[in-house]
């Protein structure tokens, strides 16, 4: 699909999720649809019904800065959602350069070990997974025992059944596919990106009606309850690291919530690390770096 043509579907994804408010509504009759009318939008944007009416049927190439802000004002969208718009726009132009390959920061990585047993994750693009550490293999999924194509958040959440431990289940998957989305916009190129959400949009039902949707996201919601078979219910207060220098990398930090979560991680890396001896990965190297 052309990336004009997916900047059109997010601005009509916008536009029908927006609750207009009353100073945007024109009154020409009953509302047939959710959301607002493309002249409300266009009027408040300060541009013709046509030029915007071509930007959602993507027949309009790259809109300026003034006129993309100006719509995102129009439509009452979040700074993340603003982001990906720009981003979408930025992508429709001539010049493209191939994403560079995923390798996890030193930086990060020191500060992983720094936490010591609060479990921790390091995506990047494409929510790639680049490292975990010993706590997040006991708690969450033991990622370096899987095959390196599915040491994947969005590939593992959407085709694992494992994922489901998390108890807000539906919730964060709704993220996932957010974070997904926010990369696929930030790199139209990759086809390795592509490839995945074409994966995902094969195999997975929940994956294909979340997509739909076109959120974005740019990290998990802040609470996480899990339900390890093991253990039983653990409460996470979730952190998300991502240096200003490099906006596809991000360091998950489960936080426990309460003592009775300290304890039952406690316990979980004690049976791990009494159990059968295993080789220890400091860090995950994708075999696929991404092109």
């Amino acid at each position: 699909m052309h990336q004009e043509a997916v900047l059109g579907q997010f601005l009509r994804s916008r536009r029908q999720a927006a609750r207009p408010a009353p100073e945007q509504l024109i009154s020409s009759g009953a509302r047939q649809v959710p959301g607002l009318r493309r002249e409300e939008v266009a009027a408040k944007a300060g541009v013709s019904v046509d030029y915007y009416t071509r930007l959602e049927q993507g027949r309009k190439n790259a809109p300026s800065e003034e006129v993309l802000s100006a719509i995102a004002l129009a439509l009452g969208m979040s700074l993340v959602e603003r982001q990906h718009l720009f981003d979408l726009a930025r992508a429709t132009r001539p010049l493209r350069r191939s994403s560079p390959a995923q390798s996890a920061r030193p930086g990060l990585m020191n500060l992983m070990e720094t936490i010591g047993d609060i479990p921790a994750v390091l995506h990047g693009r494409g929510t790639d997974i680049l490292a975990v550490n010993e706590a997040a293999r006991a708690v969450i999924a033991d990622f370096y025992a899987k095959p390196s194509r599915e040491r994947n958040i969005a590939r593992w959440f959407f085709l694992d059944k494992e994922s489901r431990i998390f108890e807000d289940w539906e919730n964060v998957a709704a993220h996932v596919a957010g974070m997904l989305r926010l990369d696929f916009g930030r790199h139209p190129g990759d086809r390795r990106l592509q490839s995945l959400v074409a994966e995902l949009n094969s195999q997975s039902s929940d994956f294909r009606r979340l997509w739909t949707l076109h959120y974005v996201a740019v990290d998990f919601p802040r609470r996480k309850l899990i339900n390890h078979p093991a253990v039983g219910s653990l409460r996470f207060d979730m952190e998300e690291v991502s240096p200003k220098a490099d906006r596809d990398q991000t360091l998950d930090i489960f936080m426990p919530r309460d003592t009775q979560t300290k304890s039952a991680v406690a316990r979980l890396l004690a049976s791990r690390r009494t159990g059968a001896a295993e080789t220890a990965s400091p860090a995950l190297a994708l075999p696929e770096q991404w092109e």
